[in-house]
């Protein structure tokens, strides 16, 4: 008995504090993104110590956001994900490019993919 219990814990759950944060951290992903991609278009090797700091910190945030989205299991959620965080388009743009599927389908399947990139988080924390 104690064993399952053991391994239940290998894979903890994310809370609702954990989900908020992820979809906080989703929904800075393009912004984020785009400054890292100004400092490596710039030259990233000669920047003053404080961006830097800040370039390494928000290197680390998009590969990691990248990382959990990637291990999302269902290819329709991840889609979803990456179609309205990582790509940036808006909510109304992603209910319209599943025009097959309700809206509130569209809204679950996001949901399902920001709590699977919160566990994940959660897991790697």
């Amino acid at each position: 008995m104690t064993l399952y219990k053991e391994q239940m814990e290998l894979f903890p759950t994310a809370g609702r504090d954990d989900v908020k944060a992820a979809k906080s951290l989703l929904s800075r992903y393009r912004r984020i993104k785009m400054v890292v991609d100004d400092f490596e278009r710039n030259g990233s090797d000669k920047l003053p110590p404080k961006q830097e700091a800040l370039y390494k910190a928000y290197k680390y945030q998009t590969g990691i956001i990248e990382r959990a989205v990637n291990l999302i299991t269902d290819d329709e959620i991840k889609r979803i994900i990456e179609i309205r965080y990582l790509k940036g388009q808006p909510h109304h743009v992603t209910i319209a490019r599943f025009e097959l599927w309700h809206p509130s389908t569209v809204d679950r399947k996001i949901n399902k993919g920001i709590e699977s990139v919160a566990n994940t988080l959660l897991l790697w924390n």
